[in-house]
């Protein structure tokens, strides 16, 4: 299981966000998709979208990664991307798949 998703490795991997709303430290919090953020990020037609997006939104409460909105094109549904937090932890630096042997045993 990834760990938290920080804002430097969203960066690196999708580029600065091409619309921002809200920030880091608005106190006012929003709701969308049924999520609570304070702070959206907006990509259009990232460049090697792991989910074939032309539009991608990401989520943040203060620094926590909320969640990540897809859409397929430009009129298609917006549709969540549970699996951005593997793809983004498996291009972080110094990232190593854990296999079943190393897990610990509990």
């Amino acid at each position: 299981m990834p760990g938290p998703i920080q804002r430097n490795v969203v960066v690196k991997f999708f580029g600065t966000p091409d619309r921002t709303e809200g920030s880091v430290n608005e106190p006012r919090e929003r709701e969308e998709h049924g999520l609570r953020f304070n702070e959206k990020w907006t990509y259009k037609r990232p460049l090697n979208d792991p989910a074939g997006a032309v539009e991608r939104v990401i989520y943040w409460r203060r620094y926590d990664y909320v969640d990540s909105y897809v859409r397929r094109s430009s009129d298609g549904e917006w549709v969540a991307d549970k699996e951005l937090p593997t793809r983004l932890a498996a291009a972080a630096p110094g990232h190593k798949e854990v296999t079943t042997d190393e897990r610990p045993h509990s």
